[in-house]
C-alpha cells in the first residue's frame, strides 16, 4: 500500500480555480469553488486561506460585472 501523500485532498485545487474563474469571468462559479476549497480545508486540516480569498474575488468579480454592465447599458462607454 503506497504511503498516503498531501496531495490527495482539493483545497489548493477548487481555491485556485475559484480564485481564477471568480475573477476572470463568473463570480457565482469562484464563490462556489471557495467554498468548497473552506469545506475541504475544515475536513482535511488545513487553512482555508485559499477559499476565503476565492470567495472575497468572486463577490469583488460579480460587483465589477454589475457596474461595468451599468455604465455599458447607460451609454457611459461608447464602442466604435
Amino acid at each position: 500500500m503506497p504511503p498516503k501523500g498531501g496531495g490527495g485532498d482539493k483545497v489548493t485545487l477548487y481555491g485556485v480555480l475559484g480564485i481564477v474563474l471568480g475573477l476572470c469571468c463568473c463570480g457565482v462559479i469562484g464563490i462556489v469553488l471557495g467554498w468548497l476549497s473552506v469545506q475541504e480545508a475544515k475536513k482535511v486540516g488545513k487553512k482555508p486561506t485559499l477559499g476565503y480569498v476565492a470567495i472575497a474575488l468572486g463577490v469583488i468579480g460579480i460587483i465589477w460585472n454589475i457596474i461595468y454592465g451599468i455604465r455599458v447599458s447607460s451609454g457611459g462607454m461608447k464602442f466604435n
